[in-house]
């Protein structure tokens, strides 16, 4: 008997020179060896199970950890390596379970913290998360996946500072970290520092050149910095790596439009309609584009469709509310401008543009009603001020009048020709 038992451990021994060489099959073949010479021995189900573990075969390495625990009920690691079977398969409460004994056995295992922790996140109880993840770090502060792991709980509750700190202390501990780089890059969007976040989505380029996510980012900052030039190299860059992505075409076609490049913006939001034919956004922004082109027609068949396809936007009605009205269609105007406030009651563009419409038609007591909704929602609009007081000009109340057209002089640039007009108007009125 002395003897089987003896060659059990030359066959662990085996397995585990096998396992040295990744040679799957033939270490769990000396495992299997052992376990039929010592049933009992534990270390050798551990060792095959870790195995089939590394090998993706859950269920076998279940197994082999519930043998090894019951063949030794004080193998901490066996209930560790076993909470992580049951992690792998999503049976999070019994992973915590696991964890929970194997730390009991074992207070100072930084891992089974941290595999405990990501249990909690996966079921979304940050705060217990982030208890074992700061356990982690009180044990192991160099463990760069917690450092992470709490950047990305705080990122998920939007506290980007605080998600910003933790993912700077990652890639000090790991600079080459394509996706933290990203997150982090994100993250600083949310706190407008746009010009930190490119050098985070630079740096992930550098890692991952043909990322072109990561091309889409920068070009989408880019634009937020108006350094439009950049941004449409970026998004050419994101269309020459993958040219299905419609995003890109419909954010180069965005950037074309606020350059005022309005053909290149129908043509990029066209291939985007291509690739993507059930995009409202890529209708409704062709729409604006047609708009600014004075297609009005075409605009007005874009904005059709992006309704059809999504009706319950309320800036497609307004944006068809000023097509209507541009080919003086103003009650038809009118309607759609009332069906984005209906929509979205605090759109005080919709009510600026339908006190336009108001206005025009001479019903001007609608129109200064829309104009005064338009600047509760929005103190400082100047285009509300400028019509609410054009609109008391209409009716005579001068006094009115001057009132709103001083308070849009204090809102715009003083050497604009808006504002000399203005102006001139209140010099002819005496105010």
């Amino acid at each position: 008997m002395s003897n089987q038992l003896k060659d059990a451990e030359v066959w662990v021994e085996r397995g585990d020179e096998f396992v040295k060489q990744n040679e799957t099959e033939k270490a769990i073949e000396c495992f299997t060896r052992a376990i039929n010479l010592n049933p009992r021995m534990a270390h050798a189900f551990f060792k095959r199970g870790n195995v089939f573990f590394n090998a993706n075969m859950m269920r076998e390495a279940l197994s082999d950890y519930n043998n090894a625990i019951v063949l030794n009920e004080g193998f901490s690691f066996a209930y560790f390596k076993r909470g992580n079977v049951y992690f792998n398969l999503k049976y999070y409460n019994q992973a915590v379970e696991d964890y929970n004994t194997a730390i009991a056995m074992n207070p100072d295992f930084s891992f089974a913290y941290f595999k405990r922790g990501m249990s909690w996140m996966m079921q979304k109880k940050y705060e217990e998360a982030l208890e074992d993840f700061e356990k982690t770090i009180e044990l192991n502060p160099t463990y760069m996946p917690a450092h992470l792991s709490k950047g990305n709980i705080k990122f998920e509750r939007k506290q980007f500072d605080d998600a910003i700190r933790d993912y700077s202390r990652s890639l000090e501990l790991d600079s080459r970290q394509e996706k933290t780089l990203i997150t982090r890059g994100l993250a600083l969007i949310q706190v407008n520092k746009f010009k930190n976040a490119i050098s985070d989505f630079t740096a992930a380029i550098k890692l991952n050149e043909k990322s072109y996510l990561v091309h889409n980012y920068r070009g989408l900052t880019y634009n937020r910095l108006k350094e439009y030039a950049k941004a449409i190299e970026d998004f050419n860059n994101v269309i020459k790596y993958n040219p299905d992505f419609a995003d890109a075409y419909n954010n180069r076609g965005l950037t074309h439009f606020v350059m005022k490049s309005y053909l290149q913006a129908v043509e990029d939001y066209t291939k985007g309609l291509k690739i993507n034919p059930n995009s409202a956004v890529l209708y409704f922004n062709r729409g604006n584009a047609f708009y600014y082109l004075k297609k009005v027609t075409d605009a007005i068949i874009d904005f059709d469709k992006a309704i059809e396809l999504d009706p319950k936007v309320a800036a497609f009605y307004s944006s068809r509310g000023n097509c209507k009205i541009f080919i003086n269609q103003t009650k038809e105007g009118i309607k759609d401008f009332s069906k984005a406030i209906s929509i979205n009651p605090k759109m005080h563009n919709a009510y600026i543009s339908r006190g336009n419409a108001f206005a025009k038609m001479k019903y001007n007591h609608k129109a200064l009603e829309d104009f005064t909704l338009a600047i509760e929602l929005k103190p400082d609009s100047h285009v509300a001020f400028l019509n609410r007081g054009l609109a008391f000009k209409a009716e005579g109340k001068m006094d009115k009048a001057a009132k709103d057209l001083n308070e849009f002089l204090k809102l715009v640039n003083p050497d604009s020709r808006s504002a000399i007009q203005v102006r001139n108007w209140l010099a002819k009125m005496n105010r």
